[in-house]
């Protein structure tokens, strides 16, 4: 199969608005994801159940990895069982020129910086192929801001505020909000939607072909109501220290707690995700995962078909948290097994989380393989930055 052949084979909808509350997330300590997967996985579920070892799909490290999808997606039939495979490291395209975006960025690599910011602490951070994206809360969690980078493959999207129908960005009567790092920067038009809130979102291209933007919101302002003159010219003060603030470039390795065996076959690494937040009991905590698929979205609110394997290491859950929720012991460790999803509470500190479209001796036998870094629990120096083992 040719890679126009494969490309042509995927096709992302845009994910209706979302309903989560970010000031919420930040005050339970959780963060709901959204895993979307092609009708196929139902079936891969099925025929992999009852596996007693690890199965070949999950037999990675002999090889490249495998091709997802690219910026150019179309409509079409779920992705084939193994797209063509990726270019190795040696084949692929050269470095842009001075002041050119890149295509896409490392997944393994933070593109953007925001340890500059102040008075914001950083809540979430995602990294992937076509974008980056940060989200940080002032001290008192009234004012959210979003940070989104993207790679010249990316594709940005955004909508109004309960909006169902995402659309591309438009400048069209954007206004000029003078310069962001020496490069012209605009206001974008019309309601600018972010968790069911209005946000003053600035934007700009960062490289010639990357665009950036920084979104500010109010947790107090009422849904389905604008704010006021005065209110947006708060948030757009905001948005434009946060621009001023931001390093945008090749930077810092992403770190994990864990080590995982390889890649799943027919799969790479598609994105990288860092929580914090605290515990209902006061304890703050640490969400550090891997997300394993064959298909990268171009945008953060948009997802093509996939099969996906997510690894997560929690720094604070117990089995307490659930009550009930533990149906079994594996290796000592308390569990709770159910199918395509697995966790191993107190694995050298972490409670250990594996969700994929397998049975449940294939998902035990894959969170066996991961492996917790010594020391890792409480002290983020330790991490690695080699989280995939070869």
């Amino acid at each position: 199969m040719m890679d126009e052949d494969v490309l042509g084979a995927f096709r992302e909808d845009p994910l209706p608005a979302s309903g989560v509350d970010v000031a919420r997330a930040v005050r339970t300590g959780r963060r709901q994801r959204r895993m979307r997967a092609a009708g196929a996985a139902g079936a891969l579920a099925l025929l992999l159940a009852g596996s007693a070892a690890v199965p070949a799909w999950f037999a990675g490290g002999s090889g490249p990895a495998q091709l997802g999808a690219s910026p150019g997606v179309t409509l079409g039939p779920p992705p084939p069982p193994c797209p063509s495979p990726e270019p190795t490291p040696s084949a692929a395209a050269s470095p842009p020129a001075a002041g050119q975006a890149p295509t896409e960025f490392e997944i393994l690599r933070h593109w953007v910086d925001v340890s500059s910011v102040s008075g914001m602490h950083v809540l979430d951070a995602t990294t992937a192929r076509y974008w980056q994206q940060v989200f940080l809360y002032d001290t008192a969690e009234r004012f959210f801001t979003e940070v989104l980078v993207f790679a010249a493959g990316g594709k940005p999207f955004f909508g109004p505020p309960l909006a169902r129908e995402l659309a591309p960005v438009d400048l069209t009567g954007a206004e000029s909000a003078g310069e962001v790092g020496g490069r012209p920067a605009v206001w974008l038009p019309g309601r600018q939607g972010h968790y069911q809130s209005d946000v003053a979102r600035l934007g700009w291209q960062w490289a010639d072909g990357g665009w950036a933007f920084v979104a500010v919101g109010d947790n107090t302002q009422e849904i389905g109501v604008q704010p006021s003159a005065e209110a947006m010219a708060g948030l757009r003060d905001k948005a434009r220290q946060v621009a001023d603030a931001l390093t945008i470039g090749r930077g810092a390795a992403v770190t994990m707690p864990f080590t995982v065996a390889g890649t799943p076959e027919c799969s790479r690494l598609t994105r990288t995700n860092v929580y914090r937040g605290t515990h209902d009991n006061g304890t703050p905590f640490v969400r550090a995962g891997l997300v394993f698929g064959r298909a990268d979205n171009t945008d953060p609110l948009r997802f093509p078909p996939d099969l996906s394997t997510e690894v997560t290491a929690d720094s604070v859950a117990t089995p307490q948290d659930k009550p009930g929720s533990v149906n079994e012991q594996v290796d000592g460790h308390p569990a709770v097994v159910e199918d395509g999803f697995v966790t191993l509470h107190g694995v050298d500190g972490f409670a250990l989380e594996i969700r994929s479209p397998l049975g449940r001796d294939a998902l035990v036998a894959y969170a066996r393989s991961v492996r917790i870094v010594e020391g890792a629990h409480g002290d983020e120096s330790k991490w690695t930055d080699r989280p995939v083992r070869p």
